[in-house]
């Protein structure tokens, strides 16, 4: 009974947002993708992710296989915007508005609990050491602003990540984690962004809707959502208003020219934060640019 709800309340949603971005002119010019710090290389699309996830969860059954020990890889969770695929600072076109809004609604009618084919090898002691390692393998690696990672070296999951990824791919992807946390901070306390954000906040209550940061509209939709529960009727009324808002946010962000202020504004935060770090970060995109190739022809539609 469960599903089929959940099945009526996505055909409605679908209904709705394809109603709305019939409605786009197809004469307009693309708005630009929003930017994202040090190029994106910390992203990919979601064909890419669900490749790399296919290839990862192999290779820690490949380790675990060679210990005797049997482990079921993990499918990838899919339904709703991927949060990896929302803009760090907020940024959203007027296509993405159209076509899904902030996600909210979407990922709320998407959301499901993925069963765990491991969950009883897991009470097995030496099934959990082989899979996560152990203490005496400890790796620690200092990251920029005083952070720490750490990784068991013996661990598959950790074996099977440097097959995929490269032995120095998690110390450079944490560093850059860092460095981009950093760069967005930075951002959001330029003037230039600051200024841009007052313009976009003036347009938005002009529309009657109270917004002083570009957090508060994505509130505003997920406070509504958290009051429909799961209620078809309830549900249907936050998703015309998620698009509203959205759309509105979206035409307002173009209004303040936000794309373009943050994009100067990251390009000088860029290179404070980061420095002179350029082959690093060289490295990183090939790394990540060989564990694509690694990864595609493994991956299932």
């Amino acid at each position: 009974m469960r599903n089929g709800t959940r099945t009526a309340l996505a055909a409605l949603l679908l209904g709705i947002l394809g109603a709305s971005g019939c409605s786009q002119s197809g004469g307009t010019t693309p708005e630009p993708a929003p930017p994202r710090p040090f190029a994106d290389v910390l992203s990919a699309n979601q064909r890419e992710r669900q490749a790399l996830h296919t290839a990862d969860e192999r290779l820690v059954a490949d380790c675990m296989r060679r210990h005797g020990l049997r482990y079921t890889p993990l499918p990838f969770a899919t339904g709703g915007t991927d949060p990896e695929d929302v803009n760090p600072y907020g940024l959203l076109t007027t296509a993405q508005a159209r076509r899904d809004g902030y996600g909210l609604t979407s990922a709320r009618l998407a959301a499901r609990p993925l069963d765990d084919p491991n969950q009883d090898s897991a009470r097995d002691p030496r099934w959990s050491r082989v899979l996560l390692g152990t203490k005496n393998h400890e790796v620690r690696i200092r990251l920029p602003g005083g952070a720490e990672f750490f990784y068991n070296s013996d661990a598959c999951v950790t074996q099977a990540r440097q097959t995929l990824y490269g032995a120095d791919y998690d110390r450079l992807s944490s560093t850059y984690e860092v460095l981009s946390n950093q760069v967005i901070t930075a951002v959001h306390k330029d003037p230039r962004f600051l200024r841009a954000q007052h313009r976009w906040a003036l347009c938005m209550r002009a529309a009657g809707l109270a917004a002083t940061s570009l957090d508060d509209p994505r509130g505003l939709v997920g406070q509504r959502l958290g009051q429909a529960a799961n209620q078809p009727a309830r549900l249907h009324d936050v998703a015309r208003y998620e698009l509203k808002v959205s759309e509105q946010d979206a035409n307002c962000q173009r209004t303040a020219d936000l794309t373009r202020t943050v994009t100067e504004a990251q390009a000088h935060a860029q290179t404070t934060v980061a420095g002179l770090r350029t082959a690093d970060l060289t490295h990183l995109h090939d790394l990540r640019t060989a564990a694509l190739r690694r990864a595609t022809p493994s991956a299932r539609p």
